[in-house]
């Protein structure tokens, strides 16, 4: 079966097919079974009928991208051939990018990563787990970031496992936050990133934004805010019901950790796995895993990970 596919404008065209036609050349990857061809301002397609289909709605897809002015990238391609992706979707962008006053843009990189922030915006609790490297503690603060500024919170609340909390953490020189800052200092930096140091500060002033190890967060309920657990592989199956257990009106947790990169001591389990199998089947819970494949952080950790032995 053949078909061949317009484009109306000759930029558009030019945006759809990349850099050195990078994408196109993604595309017969995707499509290794039908032969992809482009001449003058369309595209030429010779396959099945439902490969043509698929192109013919990947294409329509694209286009529609590439007329708002939007960067297109294979990534971009993964993620529209393999999610049913609406229009308003598309116009709006607000399931593949978030904008902040500083000027910095995030983008999603991958399949997963579309999942993650689609899930974040659909879900009461969010689990993302996974390797180091995938984004999950990056995109989950610039989520909560995005709501906080856009007033859809009226706080964030971002904890870990202080693992060493017993007679190392006591040794430390300084007061209880002196002592504490060198646990919560990657939460630190992707506030910064999104916020600058002085909005930062400005919203801690005014506890807008909270960083507190997880042992604080027993007791309290919060309501309105944005709660984030990251490095929740130390954490014990009490420590994260107790934190599960914290969620107010208006709020949304999203939990993130490595289940191989456990440092509690050997007499405690972490909570983690058994945690979020047992509520992935409750509604507004879902849970996203990320492979080795989604590490964006440098190719080579990748196959760092996949190299060295699994520490569960």
């Amino acid at each position: 079966m053949k078909l061949e596919k317009k484009i109306r404008e000759e930029d558009s065209l030019i945006s759809i097919l990349g850099i050195n036609d990078e994408n196109l050349r993604f595309i017969k990857k995707q499509f290794p079974d039908t032969k992809i061809n482009v001449r003058g301002d369309a595209f030429f397609l010779d396959g099945g009928e439902e490969s043509l289909n698929k192109i013919s709605i990947l294409i329509d897809k694209l286009s529609l991208m590439a007329s708002q002015n939007k960067n297109i990238t294979p990534e971009d391609i993964l993620i529209h051939n393999s999610i049913e992706i609406n229009e308003n979707d598309i116009l709006n962008n607000n399931k593949f990018e978030m904008k902040y006053d500083n000027g910095v843009i995030v983008r999603i990189k991958n399949l997963n990563q579309y999942k993650y922030l689609d899930s974040l915006n659909d879900s009461t609790i969010t689990f993302g787990v996974g390797p180091a490297g995938t984004g999950k503690t990056f995109l989950a603060v610039a989520y909560a970031v995005k709501l906080l500024t856009n007033m859809r919170v009226k706080k964030i609340v971002l904890t870990r496992p202080a693992v060493e909390a017993g007679e190392r953490l006591g040794y430390l020189p300084g007061d209880l936050s002196q002592k504490i800052d060198p646990y919560l200092v990657p939460l630190f930096d992707a506030l910064e990133y999104f916020m600058g140091s002085e909005q930062v500060s400005s919203f801690i002033e005014k506890r807008s934004i909270e960083i507190v190890p997880l042992a604080y967060m027993r007791g309290r309920t919060l309501s309105n805010a944005c709660i984030l657990l990251d490095e929740a592989q130390n954490s014990t199956m009490s420590q994260i019901k107790m934190f599960l257990t914290r969620l107010g009106e208006n709020s949304k947790m999203i939990i993130t950790g490595d289940e191989t990169q456990i440092d509690l001591p050997n007499k405690l389990v972490s909570g983690l796995n058994k945690s979020r199998i047992a509520l992935s089947k409750i509604e507004k819970i879902k849970v996203v895993e990320f492979e080795n494949s989604d590490i964006i952080r440098n190719p080579l950790v990748a196959e760092i990970l996949e190299a060295l032995p699994k520490n569960k």
